[in-house]
């Protein structure tokens, strides 16, 4: 549902005939995109019966009001967006997918190198040439145009990036 800011009023609402939830949350934030374009799952369902169930990561068009596509996986975090694409951790397949906000396809992905690393402990977030992700043992910046790691720190946390380019690991 999108409202007005000022006055809380219902501008429209977008029906998704595909969603099923088992919880009571959803879990996470919405992500907005270019030309209308917000992205969603379901993402407390990735943590049901062991991930089993799964959820869709779901692009809503806004200015059409319609649900323009959708990707199954076990989408766990909510994911990152800049200039055209979507960064999401996916925990089956286990990998980070970048994806294009246009149609969904699959552009590249980075699997953790490490085989203790077993989950994504938080919401990624891109710079203008990084990718910042946290597992479940490190926290990785990932180089945009080779695909490559460009350092790690040893420990997992929430991420947040500071207006003067600092990185908080909390």
């Amino acid at each position: 549902t999108l409202f007005e800011p000022k006055t809380g009023n219902v501008l429209s609402s977008i029906k998704d005939t595909d969603f099923t939830n088992y919880v009571y949350q959803v879990g996470g934030s919405a992500v907005i995109g270019a030309n209308g374009g917000v992205y969603a799952a379901a993402y407390a369902n990735g943590y049901l019966n062991g991930g089993n169930i799964g959820n869709a990561l779901t692009r809503f068009d806004t200015l059409k009001g319609f649900v323009d596509w959708r990707v199954p996986g076990v989408y766990r975090v909510t994911p990152a967006y800049a200039d055209g694409v979507l960064y999401a951790p996916n925990a089956n397949p286990y990998r980070i997918e970048a994806r294009a906000e246009a149609t969904g396809a699959l552009l590249w992905s980075w699997i953790p190198p490490l085989s203790g690393e077993t989950s994504f402990f938080a919401s990624p977030v891109v710079t203008k040439n990084l990718l910042i992700t946290s597992t479940n043992l490190n926290t990785y910046a990932i180089d945009l145009k080779s695909h490559k790691v460009v350092w790690s720190y040893p420990a997992p946390g929430y991420l947040a990036i500071s207006q003067n380019g600092i990185l908080y690991i909390q």
